[in-house]
């Protein structure tokens, strides 16, 4: 490794250097490019094309820096001091002991410096495989999203920038946003589900906590239409976690179907003769919810003509209130809509 050739030199550190510092680099690089799960090469043994090239980075930054050292350039610590742990190292591989020894035998030992181990093993643990891999899991996310044209700092952007002003007036809508782009790129399996954490320290409850993060979103895509699609709307393909495509449709079609399904709850479970307020009593809809339920699943039904006899309206009538039932019906999920109709009293006792 302290070979006047560059070539000679980095075979020899590859073979010294490489399978340690693969060993500590697969976690992070699969958290943060597989969400957790292994990466491989279409054919091969060999890792994916983008793990396998910031490997490669890793190796060649690490050895121009030992290079660095064995020309004289060591580096310093803050203080100005010499790093001592890179000295021990160039002082062994210049010395008369290296000169005989395997690289390939001591890279075995590499992965296993134990606290017992040689000293200067130890610290070429700590300088070529422990330091150049500090913090690699968020390198990596941060490196990936800037390729992709996403922003290096999307919390510093929302919370400084200009164009986000506006986002700024919820606090609660704004700290979602900026949880849900870190989940994004943690490939995160539900993230668009609010942190309990945040939705307390702003005292929310769950469907209003949805509702005010499907509004934030909606801002934010109005607000920076480049933004929103490098930072949440863009499909993450090939790393085993898909997000929906329009964010904002997920929240808003997830909120509708609570809003329609607590509607269409109301509506079979509760009693004819209780008191409704603005009306004398509650009239039963179960037969028009049935008919549209039965027409959905390609049966025949009038839901127009149940709601004539049942609710005793005129035809022109009952199409509005039909086509608003149907939307309900629909945003709450017809299958849903058939469980609580066997579910819910009986028509003879509403």
């Amino acid at each position: 490794m302290a070979d006047r050739n560059d070539a000679i030199a980095y075979a020899a550190f590859h073979t010294f250097v490489s399978p340690a510092l693969r060993a500590v680099a697969r976690g992070p690089l699969h958290r943060a490019r597989h969400a957790g799960r292994a990466c491989g090469a279409p054919t091969g043994q060999r890792w994916c094309a983008e793990c396998e090239s910031t490997v490669d980075d890793l190796l060649l930054a690490s050895f121009a820096r030992l290079r660095s050292a064995l020309s004289g350039a060591m580096p310093k610590t803050r203080s100005g001091q010499l790093v001592r742990e890179m000295v021990v190292v160039c002082e062994h591989l210049v010395s008369a002991d290296a000169r005989d020894e395997d690289a390939a035998a001591w890279a075995g030992k590499l992965g296993r410096a134990e606290s017992d181990a040689e000293p200067w093993l130890r610290a070429a643990w700590a300088q070529l495989v422990h330091y150049p891999l500090l913090h690699l899991e968020e390198r990596t996310r941060r490196a990936d999203a800037v390729r992709r044209g996403a922003s290096a700092r999307p919390d510093r952007d929302l919370r400084q920038a200009a164009w986000a002003a506006p986002l700024r007036d919820d606090p609660a809508g704004l700290e979602m946003l900026i949880v849900l782009v870190h989940r994004m790129r943690r490939r995160v399996s539900d993230p668009f589900q609010v942190p309990d954490d945040v939705r307390e320290r702003h005292g929310l409850a769950r469907a209003e906590a949805s509702r005010r993060m499907g509004t934030a979103l909606k801002a934010l895509r109005a607000a920076n239409p480049g933004f929103f699609a490098a930072n949440i709307g863009e499909p993450v393909t090939g790393h085993g976690v898909e997000p929906p495509v329009d964010p904002y449709e997920s929240i808003v079609m997830a909120t509708e179907r609570a809003q329609a399904r607590a509607a269409l709850s109301r509506l079979l479970m509760v009693r004819a003769d209780e008191p409704m307020p603005g009306t004398a009593r509650r009239t039963s809809c179960r037969d028009v919810i049935a008919a549209l339920c039965a027409l959905s699943a390609g049966q025949r039904a009038d839901p127009v003509a149940a709601a004539v006899r049942t609710l005793g309206v005129a035809p022109e009538q009952a199409a509005p209130m039909v086509r608003h039932l149907a939307v309900q019906v629909a945003a709450a999920g017809v299958d849903w809509t058939d469980q609580l109709l066997e579910a819910a009293p009986a028509a003879g006792t509403r």
